[in-house]
């Protein structure tokens, strides 16, 4: 019996996007057929809008392991997107700290699921800095979560989570904080992912 690995298409940035996608890659059950990612860093906080300091990790990947490889970072550049799931047959999307929304004729192609990970508690923490705003609000927990994609940002059903302490740290600062946090959740985003494909990959078998 010939095993057919569920083709994903990927749109990754930063280093929990990273880490994700060097865990799918390791996983022979599925198949990246797109890395989508951004070169540059958003305007907010860098006007000049210079490389982000993980690019090239996944410029790299992209190389070798022979995977088609695509920036985007204006909202005009989207087509590549659009064109690229157009022409091509895909199980799963993944989106993991992805700066766009993302257009339905891109994520209803998915024919598992699409999905998306937040780094904050939904719906309570929905949009930008979820964790600054949980630190700030004197939460003792954050969550990471992982959910269907829709048209709206962060509004899809949750498929599964997983919480942490916040630990705050009193002799640092907020974005300290912020920052440790960041770094200390990064390896639950793997783990979160595959089981979110697992969930949904064992409801379609169904």
């Amino acid at each position: 019996m010939t095993f057919n690995p569920h083709k994903c298409i990927v749109l990754v940035a930063r280093e929990h996007g990273l880490e994700s996608l060097k865990k799918l890659i390791e996983l022979k059950n599925y198949k990246i057929i797109a890395i989508f990612t951004h070169r540059l860093n958003p305007k907010s906080y860098d006007p000049q809008r210079g490389e982000r300091s993980d690019f090239k990790d996944f410029e790299n990947i992209s190389k070798l392991y022979k995977i088609p490889f695509f920036t985007i970072d204006d909202k005009s550049e989207k087509n590549q997107l659009e064109n690229f799931s157009k022409e091509n047959e895909f199980d799963f999307l993944i989106s993991i700290s992805w700066r766009y929304l993302i257009s339905p004729q891109v994520f209803e192609k998915a024919k598992i699921g699409s999905i998306n990970l937040h780094r904050g508690d939904l719906p309570k923490y929905a949009g930008a800095e979820p964790i600054k705003r949980a630190l700030e609000n004197k939460e003792s927990n954050i969550s990471i979560c992982a959910h269907h994609i829709i048209q709206n940002y962060d509004e899809g059903e949750i498929i599964c989570k997983i919480t942490y302490p916040t630990n705050h740290e009193q002799d640092k600062t907020l974005d300290e904080n912020v920052e440790r946090l960041k770094k200390e959740i990064t390896p639950y985003f793997p783990q979160l992912t595959i089981k979110s494909l697992e969930i949904l990959l064992n409801t379609y078998e169904k």
